[in-house]
């Protein structure tokens, strides 16, 4: 359970998705470097297209320009990305049900989910020091009470409760629970890069995000338009839920298709072969903090 970064209307924070390709048989060892990143919240091994599929999150897009062009652009091993920016998230993780759970039960654990926080999206929020002190800790245990994030801050937990109000109800952090997809009866991960025409984009994508197989659902700042990522499982369903697409949308065309291999970090918990989670690396969304390494310039 984490708290992950989200998309605020009035702030500059942003979600980008990369492909990237590798050299040959360096994939797992790229991933791996990837995986220990601040700003690289998730990494999966894909096949397809692309060797590689990253979601990044960064604080304002010269901070993801930072990352982009002198860090992951400099690496020896990775040979190309392609970088596309969420315009706006319809659907993600914190929204999605296991597929194979009884009716009865979804409808005992939506009366059972807590109130929201009053929706402020359109509320600014200082990012102080303590602000991000906060914000980080919550990356990394989304169930920690009042008093244990005041005790790690030193700030008072009327601050502390403060502080979490604000980052939650603007949207900035999305709180969440994620599952080892192995066991949660939908193995199968694959995302899909869709175009559509763009006066009935935001339609579009509001349609498929209710398909209860699509975990994301966004739209992005370059073409194909959209992005959804399905947990399903079979390999086989991959078809089935492009027809099932295409029937209710015929305008919907998908373009490209990525299944993941294995998934070696989300939203912060580095996993192991079996998506069980060994590890995590805080989310720092504020500071591109590596040491960058400029590519040699080639010779005239």
């Amino acid at each position: 359970m984490t708290a992950a970064p989200g998309m605020s209307r009035r702030t500059e924070q942003c979600v980008a998705y990369v492909e990237v390709d590798c050299q040959p048989g360096k994939r797992k060892e790229v991933a791996a470097e990837l995986a220990t990143h601040e700003l690289v919240v998730t990494v999966e091994i894909t096949t397809g297209t692309a060797d590689i599929m990253l979601t990044i999150a960064a604080a304002n897009l010269m901070t993801l320009s930072h990352y982009l062009l002198d860090h992951l652009g400099g690496m020896e091993s990775v040979l190309r990305t392609r970088a596309r920016i969420a315009t706006k998230i319809y659907t993600e993780g914190s929204k999605w049900r296991l597929l194979d759970l009884p009716e009865d039960t979804l409808k005992t654990l939506e009366r059972l989910r807590p109130e929201p926080e009053p929706d402020r999206h359109d509320e600014v929020v200082s990012m102080t020091q303590d602000v991000q002190r906060v914000a980080g800790l919550l990356t990394v245990n989304g169930r920690a009470s009042y008093a244990e994030l005041a005790a790690e801050t030193g700030l008072s937990p009327t601050t502390v409760r403060r502080h979490v109000s604000k980052l939650l109800g603007s949207g900035m952090l999305v709180p969440r629970t994620d599952v080892a997809a192995e066991l949660s009866g939908s193995p199968v991960q694959v995302y899909l890069w869709a175009d559509a025409p763009v006066e009935g984009l935001p339609a579009t994508a509001r349609t498929i995000s209710q398909l209860r197989q699509v975990r994301l659902c966004t739209t992005v700042s370059s073409a194909p338009s959209m992005l959804l990522c399905a947990w399903l499982h079979t390999v086989e369903e991959v078809h089935r839920l492009e027809l099932a697409i295409a029937n209710r949308l015929p305008q919907v065309r998908i373009v490209d298709r990525l299944v993941v291999l294995r998934t070696v970090k989300r939203m912060g918990r580095l996993l192991d072969t079996h998506g069980r989670a060994i590890g995590v690396v805080p989310i720092n969304i504020w500071d591109d903090t590596l040491d960058h390494q400029a590519r040699p310039s080639p010779g005239p």
